[in-house]
Parts: structure tokens; C-alpha cells; sequence
């Protein structure tokens, strides 16, 4: 019995220690994007940031890897004062509906406040939808 555990201890801290290094290779990556050079590039619904990664756990994930290295160009932390739901104008029914993923007209908005100057900023992002991961203007992304 003791040997089972162990055995089973030792899987569960392989599969953490995974799940911890595919997290740490997302951020460095985040850490190289582009800077967006159209200036509505997530701080309008109409231009939101597309993080799609997979299933939506995954797409979730994502999201908050990508949110928690965001700093302002003078390296002010973004402090969240509130997320919610709008609807996504840029959204088209599809022709087949998929009963898995269907809140593809979603977007989450979220606010956030810069830690010195207490200036407000609104970002959207898209988890359902797929395209060029860029950091919005005036943004730049930090391991955290």
C-alpha cells in the first residue's frame, strides 16, 4: 500500500510540474509579442484580443497568463477592478451550431486601473476566436 501511494504521489507532482512548465513557456512567449499598431487593438469590442487556445479551459488559462504580465509602458501593474460580459458585435452564428462552445458572441471586458497614475484601462478579449496575438498599444508584457 505505501508503495502504490508514493507511486501515485510521484505521478501527480509529474503532471504539476508539467502543467507548471507549459505555463512558464506561454508567458515567455507573451513576453515577445508585437505591439499592436492600430490603436483600437483590445481596448474596443469590435477589435478584441483573440486568445483561442484550444478547449475553453485551455482558452481561460490562457487569458489569465496573458492578462497577469501586462504593464504600462512606465511599468505600472494593471490592478483588475471589475470583469464582465458584452456581447460581440463581430459575431456570425454559424451554420452548424456546436453544443459544446456555444458562447461564441462573448466577449469579457475587463478594467483595470494603473498602480501611480490611477488612470482606467478597458481591454475585450475573445477566448472563442482564433487570430494575431499582438500587446495593445502603450502595453508591454513582464513575467510576473
Amino acid at each position: 500500500m505505501k508503495r502504490h501511494f508514493s507511486n501515485l504521489s510521484a505521478f501527480v507532482i509529474c503532471i504539476f510540474l508539467l502543467a507548471m512548465g507549459s505555463e512558464a513557456r506561454s508567458q515567455k512567449a507573451f513576453s515577445k509579442l508585437p505591439s499592436a499598431t492600430d490603436s483600437t487593438y483590445g481596448y474596443t469590442n469590435t477589435n478584441p484580443i483573440r486568445l483561442k487556445k484550444g478547449n475553453a479551459g485551455k482558452s481561460i488559462m490562457q487569458e489569465m497568463n496573458y492578462l497577469s504580465g501586462l504593464t504600462t509602458r512606465d511599468k505600472q501593474h494593471l490592478v483588475l477592478l471589475y470583469r464582465s460580459a458584452v456581447a460581440n458585435p463581430g459575431y456570425k452564428e454559424p451554420l452548424l451550431k456546436d453544443l459544446y462552445n456555444s458562447k461564441g458572441g462573448v466577449l469579457d471586458k475587463y478594467v483595470f486601473l494603473t498602480a501611480n497614475t490611477k488612470d482606467t484601462i478597458t481591454l475585450f478579449i475573445d477566448i472563442y476566436s482564433k487570430g494575431p496575438l499582438m500587446l495593445p498599444v502603450g502595453l508591454i508584457y513582464e513575467l510576473p
